[in-house]
């Protein structure tokens, strides 16, 4: 099985990605319908759609490398080498595309919009170390959403480790519960006074910050481990448990709403039901595509206009990092040349305008995600891969030696 080729995995980072654009799009536009404007705003729960998928995409690399490598020490350095190349080439381009942008904004006095929150070189390093998902002021304010970023690269750090601890269901429990008491205490104590009354705002550092995010991963582990031979197409979904998760999604779905950007009554747990809402979507997926792990058979089977979706799908499902990374310069764009348009649009013509221009806003970040993959990541894959290759032969010299 080839790494992240799995179809319903492609579906839901495509689905993630468009609600991301969704959003950040959707501010830009205040007459928009008020049902619109909710389901737009819900987009921002794309990014645990994401983390969810994340973590079950490590586990399944972690435990295919673990059929194939010699041991942990092995796994877990080739883990660390294949994410890094593929994470951080990419982030480093934009940290420095972004600045550059930020910095002509500031002395220039063009548009406010392109400059970013104050930040220094500290901040700048964190990034570039990720340990941004740290700091107040460099959390969000170097990279756009690169919040996201560093809270998945904490994750990424631990990862190796809580796969070769959890090698069973009760070890699994333990940890489960030592990660999620670790985010309860250092909520309680940071964020909350009087117990466990909390006043995590949205979009603020206590909400992208880790104890907030990680059960988000924690969702996903298990999502794995009790769900793998569904996710990979290995075992069908009954007729009556794809109504169930379908069900589910929508239960935690209308749950993630009014936690948070309905209601607004506890954003502090609004994520991790968008987690749950998100493994049951991704089952519910894999129920209608019996085999979602071939994502080749599927672009070849169904209706033209079937077949054509899935290839947009599949297609956003595999930029959609790169297009997360360089879908805000196209956000930002829109907003300096099509503010007043968008602004005095009614209701109709608002409606119009956002379907138009998100789908603009995907188009071209894809576009500029697929030349920095041609530019940047193409590079890097290459380089990882000389890497790797040195290391697997470093080890099985071991192995052989032993």
């Amino acid at each position: 099985m080839k790494e992240g080729r799995v179809a319903a995995l492609d579906l839901g980072r495509a689905l993630a990605i468009v609600g991301v654009v969704a959003v950040h799009l959707s501010f830009q536009f205040p007459h928009l319908p008020h049902g619109v404007a909710l389901l737009a705003r819900m987009g921002q729960y794309g990014v645990q759609l994401f983390f969810v998928i994340s973590a079950i995409t490590i586990f399944m690399t972690l435990e295919a490398e673990h059929g194939r490598c010699t041991g942990a020490r092995h796994v877990t350095l080739r883990f660390y080498i294949k994410r890094f190349f593929r994470i951080a080439p990419l982030y480093y381009a934009a940290i420095a595309v972004y600045g550059f942008i930020s910095y002509g904004a500031a002395q220039s006095g063009y548009e406010r919009a392109w400059v970013l929150g104050a930040h220094g070189a500290t901040d700048i390093l964190l990034n570039m170390v990720f340990l941004h998902a740290l700091s107040p002021t460099a959390i969000n304010n170097v990279v756009p959403g690169g919040w996201s970023i560093g809270v998945e690269m904490l994750f990424y750090l631990i990862a190796p480790l809580l796969f070769f601890v959890a090698a069973n269901r009760v070890r699994l429990m333990i940890a489960t519960a030592l990660l999620l008491a670790l985010s309860v205490v250092v909520l309680v104590t940071q964020d909350c006074h009087d117990g466990f009354v909390c006043h995590v705002g949205n979009n603020s550092f206590s909400y992208f910050w880790p104890p907030v995010q990680g059960p988000c991963f924690v969702v996903g582990m298990w999502a794995w481990y009790a769900f793998r031979r569904h996710l990979t197409g290995a075992a069908s979904v009954t007729r009556r448990a794809a109504c169930a998760t379908f069900l589910l999604a929508a239960g935690f779905s209308l749950a993630t709403a009014m936690l948070g950007v309905w209601l607004a009554k506890a954003h502090e747990l609004a994520p991790v039901f968008a987690a749950c809402s998100a493994v049951a979507f991704l089952l519910f997926v894999c129920s209608r595509r019996r085999e979602c792990h071939d994502e080749a058979l599927s672009a070849r089977s169904g209706k033209p206009l079937g077949r054509l979706m899935r290839r947009c799908t599949g297609a956003l499902g595999r930029e959609s990092y790169g297009i997360y990374l360089w879908h805000f310069v196209c956000v930002y764009a829109s907003l300096h040349f099509f503010q007043g348009t968008f602004g005095r649009s009614d209701r109709e013509t608002s409606l119009v305008l956002f379907i138009v221009t998100v789908l603009a806003v995907l188009a071209a970040s894809y576009a500029f995600s697929r030349l920095s993959e041609r530019v940047i990541q193409a590079r890097a894959t290459r380089l990882s891969r000389s890497l790797l290759a040195r290391v697997d032969q470093r080890f099985q010299q071991t192995a052989a030696r032993d």
